[in-house]
């Protein structure tokens, strides 16, 4: 197992992943805030106003998560180059670098597979990735969404989801199998999967604010959203536990990468 960080290390490195995730609730935050001016109470308010309000609950969400994932990520030798180089670790910034075609391959293969299985949902929830993304409007929306995206998606969540919940549930549940069964130095593979699959489901039931405030609670949609979270959830998973977070975070932009090309194309032909 990997030389723990020292507690100041610690903070340097929680600190580190704490500024990276920001990029992307700031981009968010942006993003949100022509819906937010829709508000009487909040269509007065200055930008920075605005923006900072759209931040604060994320911001602190982020705060804990970073917090939780650096004690107990490094115990479970789950990598993070950025945490690595924070802390004064030597960060393999060249076994990243061999990663991104995976990462890349992995983003794409998992936007082709939830795509067809999306359409599988249509007959069922009236509503697929395509339609969800016509409209009036639809293709300048698409591309203001490309930041928000890219950096939330595939910065932030991965932070949240994969270094805040993944990590503390694997070390939780590797903690109380050592204390009722046989006590092991590092977690096994059931461990890991376990955790994989809650902060997946996690990953999943976190998109139902957004859908059911802009499509609507219909079970088959709620059942079709956090399935299909949850699957690409999975995906991430195994490349953080095998590779790194960041190798995570890369094939998590791929798929939007993917996803707001082909988005992009059936908007123009539709």
């Amino acid at each position: 197992m990997a030389d723990i960080p020292d507690r100041r290390a610690l903070v340097r490195g929680a600190g580190a992943l704490f500024a990276f995730g920001t990029l992307g609730v700031l981009a968010l935050a942006t993003y949100s805030v022509p819906s937010l001016r829709e508000t009487p109470e909040l269509a007065s308010l200055p930008y920075a106003a605005l923006v900072a309000i759209a931040s604060v609950n994320s911001l602190l969400l982020l705060a804990v998560f970073t917090g939780a994932g650096a004690l107990t990520a490094p115990r479970l030798d789950l990598d993070s180059h950025v945490f690595s180089w924070a802390t004064g670790g030597d960060p393999d910034w060249s076994a990243f670098r061999r990663s991104l075609p995976l990462a890349a391959v992995a983003g794409v293969v998992l936007f082709a597979v939830i795509a067809v299985l999306d359409a599988a949902f249509a007959q069922f929830t009236r509503a697929s990735l395509g339609e969800l993304s016509a409209g009036s409007g639809a293709l300048s929306d698409l591309y203001a969404s490309v930041p928000m995206r890219l950096l939330y998606g595939g910065v932030t969540e991965e932070i949240l989801l994969r270094w805040g919940v993944m990590a503390p549930v694997a070390f939780v549940v590797w903690w109380v199998r050592n204390r009722i069964g046989e006590p092991s130095a590092a977690p096994g593979e059931t461990t890991m999967w376990i955790a994989i699959v809650v902060s997946a489901v996690a990953f999943g039931v976190g998109h139902l604010p957004a859908l059911v405030s802009t499509v609507g609670s219909a079970p088959a949609l709620i059942v079709r959203t956090v399935l299909l979270n949850a699957l690409a959830g999975i995906a991430l998973g195994w490349l953080f536990w095998r590779r790194s977070l960041e190798t995570a975070m890369a094939a998590h932009a791929a798929f939007h990468v993917a996803l707001v090309g082909v988005s992009a194309v059936l908007i123009r032909v539709a």
